[in-house]
């Protein structure tokens, strides 16, 4: 059993400092009894092979934990009441250590893998480490190749100086051993995240750099080398969490076989259809023609979404992204989720997860489908779990 059989008589609100599971196991509230019980109910529908390691992460205290193993829990009971299979953590063909979350196979026999990833809206920031990082990517800014700018990949945080001034040689060295064209050709091809990457590892602190070939009218012209930047000082917004694990989860397990789609849970209360598109496609802008008062401002993206990059589609391996905005075992049956068509997909999704909602692109035009939410899957009311 998930929770603990005792008998139970505090009715008090949750701690601010009370973990989610914790809350749960000694509620004598009858809505949080009620999703006790589901949760409780979902858990002996769970591969006996997997359900210890998942049972663990639920009652281990960490809310990442805790947030994570219950999204995966859900998804799996919400597609096997829908008639899908599922294989928690199956090996890979193309010899990568790392498991998706599940091999899924479809009412009429197609398969695809399936990753759960959580994404925030809200990320601490550190303070003394952005300065350190901060001098670094001032140093690697101020330098420029003639043919190539970077894409810079940062996760954590670093406590001494680093020399930036080392890190940009080693970076135009780098750049320097890359032929233009191969790379040029090696993302039309197969998209920005398959061309040669190079990292770096100060402490904590882990940097990622792709090449970003020039145009040919610009090379030469580069007055700086970072063309684009992921791990700023913080979130501020819903979308770019969104791009970011979708991005982070595209390029973890190589080429695949299969379709592939990830499902982000984003702790939006109320997460928008913008926020979603800007995520996988770009942020919008408005651009203004001055000087020309009869041109009305035209909406444009920046080149910035997960799909649509600076040189254009990319994680094509992507087949999908399946949106939700804050799922628990408490929101089922109030969230919204969207599965997210990937127009430029090197392999599709089957079409028996249409039941879902979801949105796909005809042609410069997205349109979104209606389908099953998880409050009919699950069979419940609309104020669940009052």
């Amino acid at each position: 059993m998930l929770f603990d059989d005792i008998v139970r008589s505090d009715i008090k609100p949750k701690r601010n400092l009370e973990g989610s599971f914790d809350f749960l196991n000694r509620s004598a509230r009858p809505e949080i009894s009620r999703v006790r019980e589901f949760v409780e109910a979902c858990c002996a529908n769970y591969p006996t092979s997997e359900i210890d390691e998942l049972i663990a992460r639920i009652r281990s205290g960490n809310e990442t934990h805790f947030k994570s193993a219950t999204f995966e829990l859900l998804l799996y009971e919400a597609l096997s009441r829908i008639g899908f299979e599922l294989q928690p953590h199956p090996q890979l063909e193309n010899g990568i250590m790392a498991r998706p979350d599940f091999l899924v196979t479809s009412p009429d026999g197609m398969q695809f893998y399936l990753e759960a990833v959580l994404a925030s809206e809200i990320k601490e920031v550190n303070q003394g480490g952005e300065a350190i990082k901060g001098a670094v990517m001032d140093a690697i800014a101020s330098v420029h190749h003639h043919d190539f700018m970077i894409d810079v990949t940062s996760k954590g945080y670093p406590t001494t100086q680093p020399s930036g001034k080392k890190l940009a040689i080693e970076i135009l060295k780098w750049l320097d051993s890359l032929d233009h064209e191969n790379v040029r050709q090696a993302i039309e091809l197969d998209g920005f995240e398959a061309v040669e990457f190079l990292e770096w590892k100060h402490e904590e602190w882990f940097l990622t750099f792709r090449p970003i070939p020039l145009k040919q009218a610009r090379r030469g012209k580069s007055k700086s080398l970072i063309g684009a930047f992921m791990g700023g000082a913080g979130y501020i917004n819903a979308w770019t969490p969104i791009r970011d694990a979708v991005k982070h989860k595209g390029s973890k397990y190589g080429q695949l076989g299969l379709p592939f789609l990830v499902a982000v849970n984003v702790d939006s209360y109320a997460l928008d259809p913008i926020d979603e598109m800007q995520a996988l496609f770009g942020q919008e802008k408005y651009v203004i023609s001055v000087g020309q008062p009869e041109h009305e401002p035209e909406m444009q993206r920046e080149s910035n979404g997960a799909w649509y990059g600076p040189t254009g589609p990319q994680y094509k391996r992507v087949s999908g992204a399946w949106l939700f905005n804050d799922l628990t075992p408490y929101t089922i049956a109030s969230r919204r989720s969207t599965v997210y068509l990937n127009p430029w997909a090197s392999k599709s999704l089957p079409e028996s997860l249409l039941i879902m909602p979801h949105a796909k692109s005809d042609g410069e035009i997205m349109e979104w489908v209606g389908g099953k939410s998880f409050r009919e899957i699950y069979g419940l009311n609309e104020g669940w779990p009052t």
